[in-house]
């Protein structure tokens, strides 16, 4: 009898710790050694690139259903970002998953947002087309707030993939008669991966747009196979940012641990060809172990029509968690 009541309590204790899995903390700390010879910058400087840390988790309602919540914080590790703030929010939600998709609520990155990285090899290093050299948005692929790339007060849908196609949607909800609404289809198997987006939002402060609403819009692809990998993306935001943005990035996997990378792109501005620029980027990244690396980059970034050029150079150490 004994036996059998102890039997049921370890069975009753294992259900239980399957549906509730264990809270996943994680994060990385990534810092850089940089110098940008742009203006009146010269010296070199320490920057944290994204470090952040994390806990995420999901809970199993039963007949497939999930429960899913994931919050994120970006660290301070030096003094470039300003303010003193120790930590500030990056993707804070729940939500629910199951055989219909997902559906999740808080603050995340916009379906415009999410593809920026899936491209872009350098992403949250010094070297990202968003950044320096100017081959993506920044407006539309980074910051935080109702109508920029890491969405706030937003709700967002997923469909389960179906024939290698997804279809996301999101939009924000507060209490505007104008609300910041997007929409994407995916399509991937193992070797290559399309999209396209669109979004239509508020202009902010870093818009050029005085109009209620504006949209953009953005198609890419990318190609991975075992000793390189190439990704493309055309931007249509102008209207928004005042330019319209082409970004290429390739990558070679020299083996497990060694991998050069670089990357190509225009920014077209709508009406004043003076500001028209073009940005490339190069990077040597070496594995450490699984969860460390280190890199060295050049970025450069010039104008074909007045005598502008800019250049910066990295070395980074990036610690996973």
């Amino acid at each position: 009898m004994k036996k059998s009541i102890l039997a049921i309590a370890v069975a009753s204790l294992a259900a239980s710790s399957a549906a509730i899995a264990e809270p996943t903390v994680y994060g990385n700390i990534h810092i850089t050694l940089q110098q940008l010879d742009e203006g009146n910058k010269e010296g070199p400087n320490l920057s944290s690139n994204t470090s952040a840390i994390g806990v995420k988790g999901s809970e199993d309602l039963g007949n497939g259903l999930k429960a899913i919540y994931k919050a994120e914080f970006q660290m301070n590790t030096t003094d470039d970002q300003g303010g003193g703030n120790a930590l500030t929010q990056r993707d804070v939600f729940a939500g629910l998953k199951g055989g219909w998709g997902t559906l999740k609520t808080g603050i995340f990155s916009s379906n415009y947002k999410q593809m920026g990285g899936k491209v872009d090899a350098l992403y949250r290093t010094p070297a990202e087309g968003r950044g320096f050299i100017a081959t993506q948005a920044n407006y539309l692929h980074s910051g935080r707030g109702d109508n920029r790339g890491r969405m706030t007060n937003a709700l967002s849908y997923t469909t389960p993939k179906m024939g290698g196609f997804s279809l996301v949607a999101n939009t924000t909800f507060n209490d505007n008669t104008d609300e910041t609404m997007g929409v994407g289809l995916r399509w991937s198997n193992k070797a290559f991966l399309v999209y396209g987006d669109f979004i239509e939002t508020v202009p902010g402060a870093d818009s050029i747009s005085t109009n209620a609403t504006e949209s953009a819009m953005k198609l890419g692809g990318k190609f991975s196979a075992k000793a390189f990998f190439v990704g493309a993306q055309y931007e249509m935001a102008e209207d928004l940012t005042g330019n319209d943005y082409m970004h290429i990035n390739g990558g070679w996997l020299i083996n497990a641990n060694n991998i050069i990378t670089a990357t190509y792109g225009t920014a077209s501005h709508i009406d004043n060809s003076n500001l028209d620029t073009t940005g490339m980027a190069l990077a040597y990244d070496h594995k450490l172990s699984k969860m460390t690396d280190v890199y060295v980059a050049y970025m450069d970034k010039s104008s074909d029509t007045v005598a502008r050029e800019d250049s910066a150079w990295a070395l980074g150490i990036r610690k996973k968690f």
